[in-house]
């Protein structure tokens, strides 16, 4: 609800400050006044684009300010909560606009750009002028108000939530689908290094095995030389000299001999004989191994090839059989998460259809909901209408599915285009003389006609219809007197539940205002000024006689007379 507006140097408004009450808020005054000027101020305070020419002459800058109240369920809240704007129960819209070009736009004292502005006053304000309706003449809003009207809020939400889930699935399907030639490579590359390590066979500390077996077959007969010297003089074989064992023998009867007489060396008896032991324990050893050399040229041929092997692994996978085991363990890794990726582009798929199946029956559940209501609502209208004088206009809602987009299957067997609303792209249409094509609202050419259209569709919304303030500018239009005190009966009916301001020229319209202010232009010091003021109870009937023409006994006693009747109609 709109609580106060402020403007200073604002084409002839010097300064206004003007604080509308609740329900009906009627502004008269004559012609050429400044009325619509204070329409004019709101419209550019929510986000209506406005240049110099709106400053007053002789300055430099103007300002414009509004306060507006917040109730618990304004979608204004969610919109300030997002833009990070601190607010309890008012918000303040306020732009300040410059000879130089420069337009500062502020809500609660932070810069904001325009479209913010647009966006929370088109929550706050539904402007209806001479000629259209800010909200009503665009589309997504009459489609709004026939969901609301249809009482869908559940469904279609249950639709946008289904579609929104399917378009990021299709995403995510997409970005599967972009990298499958990629990944098709990359899965037949880990393949063959994967087969490539295991057909190998190769195990921890190989490489350094085969190492050590070829040096020694590689010198065999050096090894053989060597080790065959080494036995001999172990063992003694070779009759030409000493062994190391018989010299240890005789070592040993010497001590045994000293340990008869002197027990103080059979320490050293027992070092020798555990040592004799030792040697001929090596002596059997160096045998055996002195028998196994064998030169083995096909054995040293596999084992070169298998270090040469080895050797390419470490040059492709790594510098060790540790990091070329690691490398196949990973590539292992991958292939497995490679093939999750192909079942999951089965299993997104899968839901993707689900998913379309699901969208197409509650589509299809929420155009018939649509379409019945539609039926309904163009009735009420056209009988809204018909107590306007407008009993030949014809109202329906034209139906049709949205241009472009991915198509579903209905249950019905059909298939069209569907978006986050459904299978339906709805426009209000209407006709207003017997055998004319029905046209969309904003081609409405009458302006009475679009007047008394207006009002009757929103009158009709008007228990769905979110909005809080509805301003009417001058609706009346081309409307007679007859049929301007159902029009203002109609403006206190809405003013029930909306906060309702209307310029008017019709002293049957104006007769129903809670709230009645009067707009004056005076000439001060060669200045032209517009001022509002409020006209107390007491001195209503004088300024609705005066907008009858003249200030005879007999228009007061009409004047009385429409306040009366106004006031017995908005009690019924």
């Amino acid at each position: 609800m709109l609580l106060e507006i402020s403007g200073k140097d604002f084409s002839i408004i010097e300064q206004i400050r003007w604080r509308p009450t609740s329900g009906l808020n009627i502004l008269t005054g004559e012609t050429g006044a400044g009325k619509s000027l204070i329409i004019d101020i709101i419209e550019i305070l929510t986000g209506k684009r406005a240049g110099e020419e709106v400053i007053r002459a002789g300055k430099d800058h103007c300002n414009i300010e509004g306060v507006f109240h917040l109730n618990d369920s304004s979608p204004v809240r969610e919109i300030l909560i997002e833009q990070g704007i601190e607010s309890e129960e008012t918000v303040i819209l306020s732009r300040e606009i410059s000879r130089d070009g420069r337009i500062f736009n502020r809500v609660n004292g932070h810069s904001v750009p325009l479209r913010l502005i647009r966006k929370i006053g088109g929550a706050l304000i539904d402007i209806s002028g001479q000629s259209d309706s800010v909200s009503l003449n665009d589309t997504a809003q009459q489609f709004l108000l026939l969901d609301r009207y249809a009482n869908i809020k559940d469904l279609r939400s249950q639709v946008n939530d289904r579609v929104g889930k399917l378009h990021q699935l299709e995403r995510d399907l997409k970005s599967l689908e972009a990298d499958e030639r990629e990944t098709v490579r990359r899965i037949d590359l880990l393949e063959y290094q994967a087969s490539e390590i295991r057909k190998a066979e190769i195990h921890q500390g190989e490489d350094e095995e085969l190492q050590r077996e070829s040096a020694v077959l590689a010198n065999i007969e050096k090894l053989k030389s060597l080790s065959t010297a080494a036995y001999q003089a172990l063992s003694g074989d070779d009759m030409t000299s000493s062994s190391a064992l018989d010299k240890m023998g005789e070592a040993a009867y010497l001590l045994k001999e000293i340990g008869q007489l002197d027990t103080s060396m059979d320490d050293v008896l027992k070092i020798l004989e555990t040592a004799l032991y030792q040697i001929e324990d090596a002596s059997h050893t160096m045998r055996a191994y002195v028998d196994k050399l064998e030169y083995d040229p096909s054995r040293l041929e596999w084992i070169e090839q298998r270090l040469d092997l080895i050797r390419n692994l470490k040059r492709k996978y790594g510098d060790t059989l540790t990091a070329i085991l690691e490398y196949a363990n990973k590539t292992e890794m991958e292939l497995k998460h490679l093939n999750v990726q192909g079942e999951n582009r089965n299993q997104l798929q899968q839901e993707c259809h689900s998913l379309k199946e699901e969208i197409g029956t509650l589509s299809y559940e929420l155009s018939e909901i649509r379409q019945r209501a539609a039926i309904t609502l163009a009735r009420e209208i056209e009988d809204e209408l018909a107590q306007l004088n407008m009993s030949q206009a014809s109202f329906h809602v034209h139906f049709s599915h949205p241009e472009e987009g991915e198509k579903i299957l209905l249950p019905n067997g059909n298939s069209c285009t569907f978006n986050n609303n459904g299978i339906d792209k709805v426009e209000f249409m209407v006709s207003t003389n017997p055998g004319e094509p029905p046209k969309p609202l904003a081609k409405i050419a009458s302006t009475g006609e679009t007047s008394r259209l207006m009002l009757a569709i929103k009158s009709v919304l008007s228990r769905v219809n979110t909005i809080p303030t509805l301003i009417f500018d001058e609706i009346d239009i081309g409307v007679g007197g007859r049929s301007g005190e159902i029009v203002g009966k109609k403006l206190a009916n809405l003013s029930k539940n909306h906060q309702v301001i209307c310029v008017t020229h019709l002293p049957q319209v104006a007769a129903f205002a809670d709230s009645h202010y009067s707009v004056r232009k005076d000439i001060l010091d060669g200045c032209t000024i517009a001022t509002v003021s409020s006209i107390p109870p007491e001195a209503r009937s004088e300024e609705i006689a005066a907008m009858m023409g003249n200030l005879s006994q007999s228009t007061r006693k009409s004047a009385s007379e429409l306040l009366r009747r106004a006031a017995e109609q908005k009690r019924n």
